[in-house]
């Protein structure tokens, strides 16, 4: 039954981007907004404002349009799954995953993926075993940007995400 499902979002493309971000599947709030990382308590937006030096722009639309110019995509690696009651990562049967080697095969300038998080990363291990991914391409599991993980602080989360300036 179709509508037992939860659907994720499209992916936000630039025509060449470098670093390509994938987080585990959206929350509640980002799917009623249609908006990456809407919860005000995530804290995905302030790390790419701090990153990039972009201030404070005035709204997400303007966070994605920024997240272009530097050539960064977003994606989540579950594309549908089960429907929950709640945004948690754990909660999450039954996932779909989104065809992630055939959008790298696409974007043939992706030269790092970042990982948003240990359910990301599994679940990307698990959506790409048995196929072959550029050699050429980096994988860097990032400490996760959600309000649920507490126990590393925003600067450390800053500070290891940092990573991805080498690829822009």
């Amino acid at each position: 039954m179709e509508s037992s499902r939860e659907y994720g979002l499209p992916p936000i493309l630039c025509k060449d981007p470098a670093v390509l971000i994938l987080g585990s599947f959206p929350s509640k709030m980002s799917l009623k907004t249609q908006q990456y990382y809407a919860n005000p308590q995530n804290q995905f937006w302030r790390i790419m404002s701090d990153l990039l030096a972009w201030g404070n722009l005035p709204d997400l639309h303007s966070f994605a349009e920024g997240l272009r110019d530097h050539h960064i995509a977003i994606w989540d690696v579950i594309a549908s799954r089960c429907f929950q009651e709640g945004s948690m990562d754990g909660d999450i049967t039954d996932p779909v995953f989104n065809d992630i080697p055939g959008l790298i095969r696409n974007y043939t300038t992706i030269r790092c993926i970042g990982i948003n998080g240990k359910k990301a990363s599994e679940c990307f291990q698990k959506s790409v075993r048995g196929i072959p991914l550029e050699e050429t391409i980096v994988m860097e599991q990032l400490p996760s940007t959600s309000p649920a993980y507490a126990s590393c602080s925003y600067e450390q989360k800053l500070l290891r995400w940092q990573v991805l300036l080498e690829y822009l």
